[in-house]
């Protein structure tokens, strides 16, 4: 009898183990691995110490070649180190993205980091003799490495993180690429100092690094190839430009790549004008120059993971929009007030805390919105217009330094100038975001604001009856959805409307009749709008109860994706308002009837 149930008993059990193993194999119960747990951090090394020797390597030339030649061909040096670094990222852009798409983005990973290793030992020797052509060549093989990286390394976030995690994620990497920076530009000045400029000693420390980064590349969890059957097509423009088209079909996917590639630009003229600005405004070295840039570099290394943190739910564009804004503030007064050292120093690192702010939202925003099949492609697209920033940057440097004979800090004043109208027009074409997020920085904290049974949360067109139309109140329905777009009758055109139509989301109908025509008008604007809510605000309830509106409403009420919504809002006296546990912030509570 014992035997029997001890019989029966294995068999339920190996019942119970056949369907947990059915249900692992499918992903179900799945036990993560220690490799698994830590999969990001495992990335974030290995691309941390690609990145520190990047600029490691990068200044160790510049160093090298002012050295040989002097002070006084430094534009022309760092112009030149800019052009051959920018390069490669042109031309392999999009073959790297195909490739990431194709096979498995962590192989990838593990071979271009092994060629970095074989890169820094031929660096070494090229050093040793002191060669240009060697050294420059070297320059856009690792260049080319970093091209090839750039793609898997981007695209393997949603395959290693849950999507909740992504902004968090990106935050971490866009953090520690920063600090890569900052790593890579001391240890140039640093080793270039202690070594009295022994170049091959210091390029034996970008051999270790590239080996240290290499066995962090090999824990990286193993991901599955996408089989995608798309090929290397020699003619990478018109491939960026399809992958450009594909994703300006996604809702504000092209706008949030136009705001990433923007970034790049601003940091690589920043950071090949800094060492100029440090020699000509403040009477440093070169070497010392190299230094300044670190305080830039920590603060946005502290801004990326600060905007992870904000954007952990989503990425938050209209923060990146209105940093980016503040960013070229900061750029210009450098321009300015560079006889105060204190200031600048000040000022680099808050300008840091502002860019890295200002990236992370759109790196997030990409990585979200892409579809997988094609999210390495559309990250190489966005790396190329990236490096296409890049490469004017060195551009604008020379022709700024030796056509137009202008000062590094002159420099900074017009580039703060391209920079501010660049992010206006990013900014205008996010207006919902930007909207929405400065209303719920700086309205919606004075308001306790209660929505009750809206229809918004739908995404249907709808129109508000509203008979007092106030800002206030249009701020506080923004800060609910950045996608909702308000539209408001009027029969005449005022000056200020150019402007609240292109940094908010509010629009006008400018009709003769507002009360017959503005209906009509908003369903012709409907079938246009796309990626948005579109929302009408009528401040004509009484025409809805007259009988000539009456067939309006009829033919209004029979399009299935459209509502008739009527909204009441009530008041709070101020003695509710002492009352409450908030001093002094008003109730408005927007109440939806049919």
């Amino acid at each position: 009898m014992g035997m029997v149930l001890f019989k029966k008993k294995n068999e339920k059990r190996g019942f119970f183990q056949t369907i947990e193993n059915t249900l692992n194999r499918f992903g179900v119960f799945k036990k993560e691995t220690f490799y698994e747990r830590h999969a990001i951090q495992f990335l974030n090394i290995a691309q941390f110490l690609g990145v520190v020797n990047d600029n490691f390597f990068k200044y160790l030339i510049v160093f090298l070649f002012i050295d040989l030649k002097g002070i006084e061909a430094s534009p022309i040096i760092l112009t030149w180190v800019g052009i051959v670094y920018v390069l490669p990222f042109l031309l392999f852009s999009s073959g790297a993205g195909v490739l990431a798409d194709r096979f498995s983005k962590q192989r990838m990973i593990i071979i271009l980091k092994f060629t970095e290793v074989i890169i820094m030992a031929l660096g070494i020797i090229a050093f040793i003799f002191k060669s240009d052509w060697a050294s420059y060549s070297l320059l856009f093989l690792l260049s080319m490495q970093s091209a090839f990286f750039g793609p898997p390394k981007y695209s393997i976030i949603p395959e290693l993180v849950k999507q909740e995690h992504i902004s968090k994620a990106n935050g971490l990497i866009t953090s520690f690429t920063y600090f890569g920076i900052i790593v890579g530009t001391f240890l140039a000045s640093f080793l270039t100092q202690v070594t009295n400029r022994n170049f091959p000693l210091a390029a034996g420390a970008c051999l270790l690094l590239a080996g240290l980064g290499f066995v962090a590349s090999v824990f990286i969890p193993k991901t599955l190839p996408r089989h995608s059957k798309k090929r290397v097509n020699p003619l990478f423009l018109y491939e960026i430009y399809k992958n450009l088209r594909f994703a300006s079909k996604t809702p504000f996917l092209f706008v949030a790549i136009l705001g990433s590639a923007s970034f790049l630009f601003i940091g690589a003229y920043f950071q090949l004008n800094v060492i100029p600005y440090a020699v000509q405004s403040m009477g440093y070295t070169e070497v010392a120059g190299g230094y300044l840039f670190l305080l830039t570099a920590v603060g946005i290394a502290c801004g990326a993971l600060l905007a992870g943190r904000i954007s952990h739910k989503r990425p938050e564009v209209g923060m990146a929009c209105i940093s980016g804004l503040l960013l070229s503030g900061l750029i210009f007064l450098l321009g300015v007030f560079y006889h105060f050292p204190l200031f600048i120093f000040f000022a680099l690192f808050i300008l840091g805390v502002f860019g890295g702010l200002y990236i992370v939202p759109f790196d997030s925003f990409i990585q979200r919105h892409a579809p997988d099949k094609r999210r390495g492609q559309i990250v190489a697209a966005m790396n190329f217009l990236s490096f296409c920033g890049v490469l004017i940057a060195p551009i604008l440097l020379y022709l700024f330094s030796e056509t137009f004979k202008l000062t590094a800090a002159q420099g900074f004043l017009i580039t703060a100038c391209i920079i501010f109208i660049m992010v206006l027009m990013i900014s205008s074409r996010l207006s919902g975001y930007f909207f929405n997020y400065l209303a719920r920085l700086f309205v919606k904290p004075l308001y306790r604001v209660e929505i009750k049974d809206s229809p918004l949360d739908q995404e249907l067109p709808c129109v508000l009856i509203w008979e007092r139309i106030r800002g206030i109140h249009i701020a506080l329905l923004a800060a609910f959805n950045p996608e909702l777009h308000f539209y408001i009758p009027r029969s005449k055109k005022r000056y200020i409307d150019s402007f609240l139509r292109f940094f908010s989301s509010v629009d006008f109908l400018y009709v003769k009749d507002p009360r017959q025509d503005a209906l009509k008008t908003f369903v012709k604007k409907v079938n246009k709008t796309k990626h948005q809510i579109p929302c009408l605000l009528f401040p004509y309830p009484k025409f809805l109860e007259e009988k000539s509106s009456a067939k309006l409403v009829r033919e209004l009420k029979k399009i299935k994706s459209f509502d008739l919504v009527f909204v009441k809002i009530r008041k709070v006296s101020r003695k509710e308002q002492i009352d409450r546990k908030h001093f002094k912030r008003a109730q408005v509570t927007f109440t939806f009837s049919k």
